[in-house]
């Protein structure tokens, strides 16, 4: 802004922001190319990106990015969720909008750069007439009022979902204030700790450890193994087997015969 303002010093801030949007391409273009004809060198990327995307770009009905899953408004859908409903923010204003477009710009060159724009329809910022926030923090957008001037394209990584609530009205049905929810990534928790964290918070030195062996051999401490004892088999015969039970007769068998 500096360099502009030397250029145009009656200006104002707005005037020169207003022709640096307009203008800052076919500078940035200009730079990069008489650089690279008095021999600079610049990143590809850069190079590709200065000569501008292809004419042809690819739409999308749906795209996740961040933890969001984001869908195109379709007006005849009977969907029960909302996923067309998105905000982002430049500086110190919230934009809202809904999702009209998700289309995918490609880059032609070696890199094949690619980037994801969405298409908007956005409510009017200013606060008091399009947005406005009340005692209890709660945000309310006016749907009936939009934009005044035509810039619908925002990077996809710039958007942010949320979710508008109408106020549950019984006379009044056509009220065009609604609330606005955030939305909450998927996979990210917010919120404190009930219990500290398992965790240590600082580091204790620990003692250097020895390793062991799971199978010691004590030939070497002069162990001398005594013959095994024969395993009981199947039809081990006990001792007592001789021994006559009471139902027999200990005299013998030519006496019992007498």
């Amino acid at each position: 802004m500096s360099c502009m303002r030397g250029f145009y010093p009656d200006k104002s801030e707005e005037e020169l922001q207003a022709i640096k949007e307009e203008d800052f391409m076919p500078w940035l273009k200009f730079y990069v190319t008489a650089g690279i004809r008095s021999g600079q060198t610049f990143p590809t990327w850069l190079t590709e990106f200065v000569n501008g995307p292809t004419y042809i770009a690819t739409s999308y009905p749906r795209y996740c990015s961040r933890g969001y899953a984001f869908r195109i408004h379709d007006e005849r859908s009977t969907r029960p969720t909302a996923d067309y409903e998105i905000s982002v923010k430049s500086g110190d204003d919230v934009y809202y909008d809904i999702l009209q477009e998700i289309l995918e710009v490609r880059y032609p060159g070696m890199l094949d750069l690619r980037c994801i724009v969405f298409k908007c329809d956005w409510y009017d910022p200013v606060f008091g007439r399009g947005v406005m926030v009340n005692k209890f923090g709660v945000t309310s957008v006016n749907t009936s009022r939009r934009l005044q001037y035509y810039d619908p394209f925002i990077l996809a990584s710039q958007a942010e979902q949320v979710c508008y609530i109408r106020y549950p009205r019984v006379t009044r049905r056509s009220d065009p204030w609604v609330t606005v929810t955030v939305i909450t990534p998927r996979g990210r928790i917010y919120g404190v700790a009930a219990h500290d964290p398992l965790q240590p918070t600082i580091n204790v030195p620990v003692e250097p450890t020895c390793d062991l062996a799971l199978v010691v051999d004590f030939t070497q401490f002069g162990v001398v193994h005594s013959e095994s004892e024969e395993e009981e088999g199947e039809f081990f015969e006990d001792s007592d087997a001789n021994i006559p039970s009471e139902g027999s007769s200990s005299s013998d068998p030519e006496n019992d015969i007498m």
